[in-house]
């Protein structure tokens, strides 16, 4: 069963587990309590019927996570046409919208996957890397359209992303931001740079 054919009580399970291992930690949270938090009898086994085991369950919500970045990043082949502050702007804005929206996994991604290496790497390969490459390539299209001037794609791609991630790691994980700042005010402050960086 792939996340794209989840019945309606599976998908139940894989988003209540998702948000109480994020809270509580893989290790702490039981599969009564996920169950219950599904609205199914606590003890009833339920779980079983849909996923093998707990880890099952982990690995389903973590394919979910690598396959949203899969989705957002087929957006950058839209932008080609767009002036290069609104395209960069877009690209913020979709990667903060799609922090928020993946918040639990994000939290669980950082704190829980030492123990599950195979999914950790399919984090950092699938996820991590891909979206730093597949945004890497889009910049040195724009250099080959004449829209930028860049000697080294690959830094100004990590600079400009894992500045993104940190700003969302400090709001999800520390219940803070970089200087208290808002969320438009760093990304207008992100777009104006990464546009100065390249031009």
């Amino acid at each position: 069963m792939t996340n794209g054919n989840l019945t309606p009580a599976a998908e139940r399970l894989l988003n209540a587990a998702m948000h109480l291992f994020a809270e509580k930690g893989y290790e702490r949270t039981t599969v009564g309590e996920i169950q219950e938090a599904a609205g199914l009898t606590f003890g009833s086994g339920a779980l079983y019927k849909h996923f093998r085991t707990k880890e099952a369950l982990l690995a389903a919500g973590i394919d979910r996570f690598v396959e949203a970045a899969r989705t957002e990043r087929k957006v950058l082949t839209a932008l080609d046409d767009e002036p290069l502050a609104d395209a960069l702007g877009a690209i913020g804005h979709l990667a903060m919208s799609a922090f928020d929206k993946e918040k639990d996994a994000l939290r669980i991604a950082w704190r829980d996957l030492d123990q599950f290496p195979d999914l950790q790497e399919r984090v950092r390969s699938e996820r991590i890397r891909a979206t730093f490459d597949d945004f890497s390539s889009w910049l040195r299209h724009q250099a080959d359209l004449g829209r930028v001037v860049l000697d080294d794609s690959q830094a100004v791609a990590a600079v400009a992303l894992s500045s993104l991630a940190f700003f969302q790691l400090l709001k999800h994980l520390m219940h803070d931001t970089p200087g208290g700042m808002s969320e438009e005010r760093f990304l207008d402050a992100w777009t104006t740079m990464i546009e100065a960086a390249a031009t």
